[in-house]
C-alpha cells in the first residue's frame, strides 16, 4: 500500500550524511526496526534506478514523524531529496522487515552497526526506552569520524537514562577528525565484542552495515561460535 506523506526538512551530519523527516500519516504503523519503500517527485533528475528506494525508518513508532537517513550521491533520487521543498508530498509504501525486537525479553540483544546502518537501531532502541519494554541492549556502533557520525551523541546519552541499553561506538578514521577522540580507533573486533557484553554467549546479534563490514562481521561471528540462527543481518548498498 502507497501512502502520500509530506516532506517537512532536511539536515546535514557533515558533508556526506543527511537527515531527511516526513510527516507520518495517519493509517502508515510500523515496527520499530522496519524499513520501507520511499518514492520521490520527478523533478528532473532520472537515472537508471528511478526515484523509488528502499531506507530504514530511524525513527520510532512513538514518535510523531518518520526519520530517515542517507549517505548523499550522484543518484536521480538523492539529488532529488536535496532538491525538494519543504511541503512536497512524496510516497511511502507499507513498511516490511523482520529486524524488530523480539517479545522475549530475557535473552540479551547485540547490535551492529556500520555507518548509516544505525537506522534502524536508532528506532529500536528509542522505542524500547522510550516504551521501557525490558530488552538489554549492547550497541556496537562503528564508524569514521565523529563528524560524519548520526545519532552519536544521542547514542552516548541513553545508557545514562536507561541503563539496560550499553554503548560502545569506534571511529576507524579518528586521526583524520576535527575534534579529539578518546574512545575506540579499532574496528569491531572479538575482543570488543566480549569486553562489552558479558552475555555475549547467549545473545542474539543484529548487523546492518555496508557488504563488506556486514559480512565481515557475520563471519567473525561464527569464528566465535554464534550460531547462525542468533544473526540477523541487513545489507546497505550505499544506492
Amino acid at each position: 500500500m502507497k501512502y502520500d506523506a509530506r516532506f517537512l526538512g532536511r539536515e546535514m551530519v557533515g558533508s556526506e550524511i543527511m537527515f531527511f523527516r516526513v510527516k507520518k500519516p495517519g493509517e502508515f504503523k510500523f515496527l520499530a526496526g522496519q524499513f520501507c519503500f520511499v518514492i520521490v517527485p520527478d523533478i528532473g533528475f532520472q537515472d537508471e534506478r528511478g526515484l523509488r528506494r528502499p531506507f530504514s525508518i530511524a525513527s520510532s513508532p512513538l514518535e510523531e514523524d518518520l526519520l530517515f537517513v542517507m549517505k548523499t550521491s550522484d543518484s536521480a533520487l538523492k539529488r532529488t531529496m536535496s532538491g525538494i521543498s519543504p511541503g512536497t508530498l512524496i510516497a511511502v509504501e507499507s513498511p516490511v522487515g523482520n529486524l524488530t525486537l523480539p517479545n522475549e525479553t530475557n535473552v540479551p540483544l547485540v547490535f551492529i552497526a556500520g555507518g548509516v546502518g544505525i537506522a534502524p537501531f536508532r528506532s529500536l532502541i528509542r522505542y524500547a526506552v522510550d516504551a521501557n519494554t525490558g530488552h538489554a541492549i549492547t550497541l556496537f556502533y562503528s564508524s569514521q569520524i565523529p563528524e560524519e557520525t548520526p545519532f552519536l551523541e544521542e547514542m552516548q546519552h541513553i545508557p545514562k537514562k536507561y541503563p539496560r541499553v550499553a554503548v560502545i561506538v569506534t571511529m576507524t578514521r579518528a586521526g583524520e577528525a576535527q575534534a579529539n577522540w578518546s574512545g575506540f580507533t579499532s574496528r569491531i573486533n572479538p575482543e570488543m565484542i566480549k569486553d562489552g557484553c558479558r552475555s555475549w554467549e547467549s545473545a542474539i546479534y543484529y548487523i546492518v552495515g555496508p557488504p563488506p563490514m556486514a559480512n565481515g562481521m557475520k563471519q567473525m561471528l561464527q569464528g566465535m561460535n554464534i550460531p547462525p540462527a542468533r544473526i540477523k543481518m541487513e545489507l546497505f548498498t550505499g544506492y
